[in-house]
């Protein structure tokens, strides 16, 4: 349970004398019945809970000028108004917190997409299979660029395999001749399509591979766990990055075409068949945000022209973002959130940093002194696990690729090439040492910064 500071206990009560008066010289009654005092996100609100059966005219009470006025009345602090579920009035009696200029990403977590840190300074991250398709957008500078290729570090961390199309050549042209690549990198509309066209060939082909498995999976990790449990070999996420992708959309017969249709299908089939998609652009068209918005999981939105498209993105407040401030980012799923700065150049290693070193030492035992075997016992002992936690990092494994029964050998579990090769190639990841920047001035205050409960309308002690 937390506790709350004297002072913000102090400038609560002064609140609770203050606001009832700013009513009654309004003309107001006021009908507050309760008070709450809470602690959220790192941030300290109190609420004023209203009787709505005392209240004659409801929107006397929700008039912003009388917001302000509170805000005046209690020395400057911000009042937010919430009437979802019932009437009441939210007071942040602590500063808002900072989002850092600038945060280092901290390298690969298996199985997790690190996107960059909110306001509180909580990591913002999700699980592969929970990321969805992303809208990405942002102008030249904006950190848009270097969003893509952190999830494109990231995917070849958790061994996917990459569709990217990149018409200017400026954001990929490292992974040229990378060997997770589907198909070259597209460098004109053209080859954009053909990049969803192969895509939706991969899609053809793993539907013909789930109906060929027992358990009718419908959905990458089901399939992948059932075809390693009869000795066959997983499938792997695949990343489809469309960069430029208004411009594509444009050049190739705009939202009505045949590759806006193309890409709509690609995004409710993908799902299915472990294809994450991002729509990426410095500026999108109302018609082509229209065309796949809904196809969106979430969307990410950097520093853009103008309001408008910040507004039809979802991400009203990036509108606000500063041209000082790269990297900074409106979303609407994690709140405003300032995305890790990632080396590019890292882009150039085949192999990911996903290995703990506990990890590391296992795989290198297991190759030099037990002829590649790894059993249930031998991750216990040589990881320092629990029995519980050796089955899930085995099972993790196979549906990795990284570990295979052998039926030649009583179906122990032996070392694939995949993983013997990660654990030889295998470095250490140092972000550089620039540390966190905690200055930046506060961000535009805006209903995608409030926490969630009171965006709801919800209070709970």
């Amino acid at each position: 349970m937390n506790t709350i500071p004297r002072r913000y206990v102090l400038a609560g009560q002064s609140v609770t004398r203050r606001v009832p008066k700013v009513l009654e010289k309004r003309g107001l009654e006021a009908p507050i019945r309760q008070w709450v005092i809470t602690v959220n996100a790192g941030r300290v609100w109190l609420f004023g809970v209203l009787n709505p059966r005392a209240l004659e005219r409801l929107e006397r009470y929700t008039d912003k000028a009388l917001t302000h006025h509170m805000s005046t009345a209690c020395d400057g602090i911000p009042v937010y108004l919430s009437n979802t579920n019932g009437l009441r009035y939210g007071f942040l009696l602590s500063q808002r917190p900072r989002l850092p200029k600038s945060v280092d990403f901290p390298g690969c977590e298996r199985g997790i997409v690190r996107l960059g840190v909110g306001p509180t300074g909580q990591p913002v991250s999700v699980r592969w299979g929970d990321l969805g398709h992303l809208l990405v957008a942002g102008m030249t500078g904006s950190g848009k660029s270097n969003l893509l290729r952190l999830l494109v570090h990231q995917a070849i961390g958790e061994g996917a395999a990459l569709l990217l199309s990149d018409l200017d050549g400026a954001t990929f042209p490292m992974l040229r001749e990378h060997p997770a690549l589907l198909a070259p990198i597209a460098s004109t509309p053209e080859d954009a399509r053909d990049i969803v066209a192969r895509a939706l060939a991969e899609c053809d082909r793993r539907a013909a591979l789930y109906q060929q498995v027992d358990g009718f999976p419908d959905k990458l990790t089901e399939y992948n766990a059932v075809v390693v449990k009869s000795g066959g070999d997983p499938l792997p996420r695949v990343l489809c990055v469309l960069d430029e992708f208004n411009a594509t959309v444009t050049a190739l017969g705009g939202h009505r075409g045949q590759f806006a249709r193309d890409v709509a299908q690609l995004g409710w089939r993908g799902r299915k068949f472990g294809v994450n998609l991002v729509f990426a652009a410095q500026d999108f068209t109302k018609a082509v945000i229209g065309r796949v918005r809904d196809q969106a999981r979430a969307a990410i939105c950097f520093r853009v022209r103008g309001a408008e498209v910040a507004r039809a993105i979802g991400c009203a407040g990036a509108a606000h973002i500063p041209e000082t401030r790269p990297g900074r980012a409106m979303t609407d799923r994690w709140g405003m959130v300032q995305v890790y700065q990632f080396d590019k150049a890292l882009l150039n290693d085949i192999t990911p940093h996903i290995l703990s070193g506990p990890e590391l030492a296992l795989v290198t035992w297991a190759l030099e002194n037990n002829d590649g075997y790894l059993s249930l016992a031998d991750v216990q002992e040589r990881a320092g696990l629990g029995q519980g936690a050796a089955r899930r990092l085995a099972s993790d494994w196979e549906r990795r690729g990284w570990l295979r029964k052998d039926k030649d050998a009583s179906n122990k579990r032996h070392v694939t090439p995949e993983l013997a090769l990660l654990a030889t190639n295998h470095k250490p990841y140092r972000a550089p040492q620039t540390g966190l920047d905690a200055t930046s001035p506060p961000t535009s205050q805006t209903i995608d910064d409030l926490p969630p409960f009171l965006r709801r309308g919800q209070c709970t002690a």
